[in-house]
């Protein structure tokens, strides 16, 4: 049982306090590798004196460990190129990962990471986001030789099977049932109901709103594997966090330690799963253990190990923390308002339909389970573990209030999408122990769980396979081959040929538009995942999202003035302020803009032609 959880706890510990010490050594295969072994030792004596956070009585069995690799591989085939005829494409993931270009700008240029996606000449330019999970990323690309998009590939599956590891090990430690982690496999491809009415109905978003809402397991692994990967810490984080207040145990300062390097990793990796959750659920769960506590008289030592938690947190985090606060200057990164559930409905509605329409739509058999296993009294959780009923129901219902009352506004609603996500993984756990201990049983509630599993789950996972096949078979299967898959292909060589005439911490200009139609929203997705080059200003969605110095007026002038440029609209000056105000040093241009042949380009005293493809792309510098 411990080898499940032991890759989400080695990652873990390593992530933030190994980033914060690569803001002091060059990041070089020889420092990561001492940093490692410092890391690993420190955590080796630390655990010694840490007392365990569970004892099971029984373990999944080998067979299981072997299948439920396979279903780690399902997220990463969703970034891999797929190919149709002489196109290629990859699937509707890729758009998020579009953030491969944070893993080659780290590999490349070290901590802290430039911002590969916006330069310009005045300002720091030091990315303004939570990074970890690349940084982690980055450290295999750096030991392996990988580009950034083959590592963020590896690191996907990895995320994808560490995260199934700690659901199966709570879910079988608090059951005491091995066949439970049978169960948490088909619910890692349950998808939200409100899918099926989007499918029965096109009118169905007449009454009810379609918007950012929180994601299940398949659907974070594919998209945003860093948010996945936050959540899984913060599981980890809050189970020990219930050891520290209710076991009597003289050495928890030990795991006091292990916890706030891992916090510390869980919000360098998600600001919303790992930095709002657990701000937000740990004081909770703290405030209703407070009764045992001073029962028990352990209210200094609770306290020393929670000050020991805050101080090695900040310790670890303490430099991300300070890059990102950056943001504040120019943003007001989030907003309260009443999560809109019916289309023109009033708040006084909304409130309600949150609970018992909205979640239910997007959680189905997972939030009712939740609501079985706190409803019946016959089944407690594990007493000799510690009362984990405080921090159950904290981490289920405290970030889906937070969603409730609160939505970010940098882009989109990413905190609706993310901040649950410790909850999403809770509910699994719950609904994989309610399922192991009742299906099949001839009793009501074992009645009423199978009626569930085919009227609830069935359904669910037919939407997660159908949204398995749409990411990762639809093309390799339907297609079709056009002029932008074909170009996607061949796009391989032109980024090489740039990359041997421009240095790693040089930015390119080309078409913020280039190959938009391969993402679902518009984005030069060709540079981001082989260039491995930065860029002085991409397309919009990202000077949005990455560039926290600009206000949203300033990114779509900015975006506006290079879209212009590409379309052709060039003159000497405009040049000039490529190449001076936002440090274009290399300038690449395709036969699919329509800046190409522009006879300015061959006669200018800004950029000269060093490279090109007859046809096809030329490259300035």
């Amino acid at each position: 049982m411990r080898l499940l959880i032991s890759p989400a706890i080695g990652l873990g510990i390593f992530g933030a306090a190994g980033a914060s010490i690569f803001h002091l050594l060059p990041f070089t295969v020889s420092n990561l590798l001492a940093t490692t072994i410092f890391l690993s030792v420190a955590a080796v004596g630390l655990s010694k004196a840490a007392c365990p956070i569970f004892s099971s009585p029984v373990s999944p069995s080998f067979s299981w460990i072997a299948v439920a690799s396979v279903f780690g591989l399902l997220p990463m085939l969703t970034v891999i190129p797929q190919y149709y005829g002489a196109g290629a494409s990859v699937g509707a993931p890729i758009f998020d990962h579009a953030k491969i270009a944070i893993i080659d700008e780290i590999a490349q240029n070290g901590l802290p990471p430039y911002n590969p996606y916006y330069s310009e000449a005045q300002g720091s330019n030091i990315l303004i986001y939570y990074y970890i999970w690349y940084f982690l990323a980055a450290s295999s690309s750096i030991i392996t030789g990988a580009g950034g998009w083959e590592a963020d590939i590896a690191l996907t599956a990895v995320t994808a099977l560490s995260s199934i590891f700690v659901v199966t090990w709570l879910a079988v430690a608090q059951s005491k049932r091995s066949d439970a982690a049978w169960w948490v496999l088909p619910l890692l491809l349950v998808g939200p109901l409100s899918r099926i009415l989007l499918f029965i109905s096109e009118k169905s978003d007449d009454w009810i709103v379609a918007m950012g809402h929180p994601r299940t397991w398949f659907a974070e692994a594919a998209w945003s594997p860093q948010h996945l990967f936050s959540a899984t810490i913060v599981l980890i984080v809050i189970t020990a966090y219930m050891r520290v207040l209710f076991c009597n145990i003289r050495n928890n300062i030990a795991l006091s330690v292990l916890m706030g390097a891992m916090l510390a990793t869980a919000y360098g990796s998600s600001m919303w799963a790992g930095g709002l959750s657990p701000l937000l659920v740990l004081p909770v769960i703290g405030l209703l253990s407070t009764p045992h506590i001073l029962r028990a008289k352990r209210t200094m030592q609770v306290v020393t190990s929670i000050f020991v938690i805050a101080a090695v947190t900040v310790l670890c985090a303490g430099v991300l923390a300070y890059e990102q606060a950056a943001i504040l200057e120019t943003r007001t990164p989030v907003e309260f308002w009443i999560f809109p559930v019916f289309a023109g409905g009033k708040w006084f509605i909304d409130l309600p339909g949150f609970w018992l329409i909205r979640i239910i739509f997007d959680f189905g058999i997972l939030f009712l389970s939740f609501v079985v296993w706190r409803a019946e009294s016959s089944y407690p959780l594990q007493k000799d573990n510690g009362n984990l009923a405080p921090a159950v129901m904290s981490t289920v219902l405290v970030p889906f209030a937070c969603v409730q009352f609160v939505h970010s506004v940098v882009m989109y609603n990413d905190l609706a999408l993310h901040v649950a996500m410790p909850s999403t993984l809770l509910m699994m756990v719950i609904t994989a122990t309610v399922l192991s201990r009742h299906m099949g049983e001839k009793t009501k509630l074992g009645r009423l769980v199978t009626v569930a599993v085919v009227i609830l789950l069935t359904p669910s996972i037919l939407v997660g396979a159908r949204d398995l096949y749409a990411y990762a078979f639809r093309f390799r299967v339907e297609g079709p081959e056009t002029e932008e898959t074909k170009a996607f292909r061949a796009s391989s060589e032109m980024w090489k040929a740039v990359r041997r005439v421009t240095p790693p911490n040089d930015a390119v200009a080309n078409n913020p538009l280039d190959l938009a139609e391969l993402t679902f929203s518009p984005a030069n997705i060709s540079w981001a995942i082989m260039s491995q080059r930065r860029n002085c200003a991409t397309s919009l969605q990202h000077l949005r999202a990455f560039a926290g110095q600009l206000s949203p007026e300033q990114a779509s002038d900015i975006d506006g003035f290079f879209t212009d440029v590409f379309h052709g609209n060039i003159t000497e000056a405009r040049l000039k302020v490529m190449k001076e105000k936002y440090r274009c040093k290399t300038l690449v241009v395709t036969v699919r803009d329509g800046l190409w042949g522009k006879p300015l380009l061959d006669h200018n005293s800004v950029f000269q032609l060093v490279s090109e493809e007859k046809g096809k792309w030329r490259i300035y510098r």
